[in-house]
């Protein structure tokens, strides 16, 4: 007996494409089979009753999945092997240091001995003997330095050049505690795709911590302050599936999948709200905390960059209105 207030996956709405039937069949057979429907649980009855579809079907959800996947695989990898090459380099850089340290501590060896053998000797002849010795020490010596030195400014340079490829391919800013612009950058492209598939709407907001509290604030780690509060509290409104990302200089931005413009304005007001009750103390001066915030809306047929574009040009007019909030012109025409 179904108790009161409880329901089934039958009684969810009437699916209208193969991806919801499916995934009403999936989540049918966890109720079925009293496991409890959490994400983990959902993907793996999801891979598990796919395996019995027809090759047809399987493909055509396979394909969705790349699309949702985004191929962060491909990326992880690319980004591994520079890691595994950056390793290598660093390997070779101490290796060399290393014949240069033991080089450097033969060649004191060499001068103290020779200088030991100069005190001793009484005659001239004796002491061009000793000098002439020496000189040839000194210039074998200097050419395997000078070797080394050439291989480790090679290996320096190829270890700098891996760490900065490294450095361009990681996602995460532990400065503010967000996402790098690169990742969202390659969120938003996926995101477009994934709309003209399923035809939903989504959305970019930009956040911009306002110009005239960033100028009262007279040094770097007061700015830096201020801009990590900025990115907690976007973490802080922003939902699971949100993307928020550190864009440039004092801009924030967060992509709101499955997010109508209506709803992203609405977000927009909890985030002014919150903003407004956060407040600084420089010295004994306070400052309250401000933004300016620029919507535009994310679809197929509008590129990343315009589309961003749009975002920084809904900031201007929040700017320019006062009012906190701008949405992209081109959107309200729409």
């Amino acid at each position: 007996m179904q108790r009161e207030g409880a329901y089934t996956a039958h009684d969810l709405e009437e699916p209208t494409s193969d991806l919801e039937k499916y995934a009403q069949e999936v989540m049918g057979a966890l109720i079925r089979e009293g496991i409890p429907p959490t994400p983990s649980n959902f993907d793996a009855y999801f891979d598990k009753l796919l395996e019995n579809r027809p090759p047809a079907f399987r493909k055509k959800i396979l394909k969705l999945l790349e699309l949702e996947d985004g191929g962060d695989d491909e990326h992880q990898g690319v980004m591994e092997q520079q890691l595994k090459e950056a390793f290598g380099s660093v390997k070779k850089l101490l290796s060399h240091i290393n014949t240069l340290y033991k080089n450097l501590r033969h060649l004191e060896t060499v001068v103290e001995k020779r200088a030991f053998e100069a005190d001793t000797v009484d005659d001239q002849n004796g002491l061009k003997s000793v000098l002439e010795a020496m000189r040839k020490d000194l210039r074998a010596m200097l050419n395997v330095i000078k070797k080394e030195s050439g291989e480790l400014k090679e290996a320096y340079t190829a270890a700098a050049t891996l760490i900065k490829e490294v450095q361009e391919h990681t996602i995460f800013d532990e400065r503010f505690g967000v996402f790098k612009r690169n990742y969202l950058l390659r969120k938003i492209k996926q995101e477009e795709k994934l709309i003209k598939e399923f035809k939903h709407e989504s959305t970019l907001m930009m956040v911009r911590a306002d110009e005239g509290v960033m100028r009262q604030l007279k040094t770097p780690k007061m700015q830096q302050l201020v801009l990590r509060t900025v990115a907690r509290l976007l973490l802080k409104t922003s939902r699971r599936s949100d993307v928020v990302a550190h864009y440039e200089g004092t801009i924030f931005a967060i992509l709101m999948r499955h997010t109508a413009l209506n709803n992203a304005e609405m977000a927009a007001d909890r985030l002014k709200d919150l903003v407004s009750n956060t407040n600084f103390f420089v010295g004994d001066e306070e400052i309250m905390l401000d933004v300016n915030i620029g919507i535009a809306r994310i679809h197929a047929e509008r590129s990343t960059e315009q589309t961003i574009a749009c975002a920084l040009e809904a900031l201007n007019v929040a700017k320019e209105s006062e009012e906190g909030c701008g949405i992209c012109p081109q959107d309200i025409e729409i």
